[in-house]
């Protein structure tokens, strides 16, 4: 089993660029269908960490969905956003759905 270093709901930061996102799934491996070779660069180690889909915000503030490498990724220290409070929100609403118990039918 291979453990990940983020959770859901988790604020991270780009290491290269520095954008801030939020972790919204994660994979245990790479799992598009065909990785480009800038994805993966031809690295079974970076191919077989896991894998984050990651919300991100453009320089107009809309959202875009991201596929990123753990190696790709650091911790978050901050916990308030004052320039992008929608990820701010975006991360606590997750967070907060994975805390609240859903009944069943």
């Amino acid at each position: 089993m291979i453990a990940s270093k983020f959770g859901i709901g988790q604020q991270v930061r780009h290491k290269l660029l520095g954008y801030l996102g939020v972790v919204i799934d994660i994979d245990p491996e790479y799992s598009l269908d065909k990785p480009s070779a800038e994805e993966v660069a031809d690295s079974d180690t970076l191919r077989f960490a896991p894998w984050y889909h990651v919300v991100m915000e453009d320089d107009q503030g809309q959202p875009v969905h991201t596929y990123l490498a753990e190696a790709q990724l650091d911790s978050e220290v901050a916990q308030a956003h004052p320039e992008q409070p929608s990820l701010d929100e975006l991360a606590e609403n997750i967070r907060h759905q994975l805390k609240t118990p859903r009944l069943r039918h």
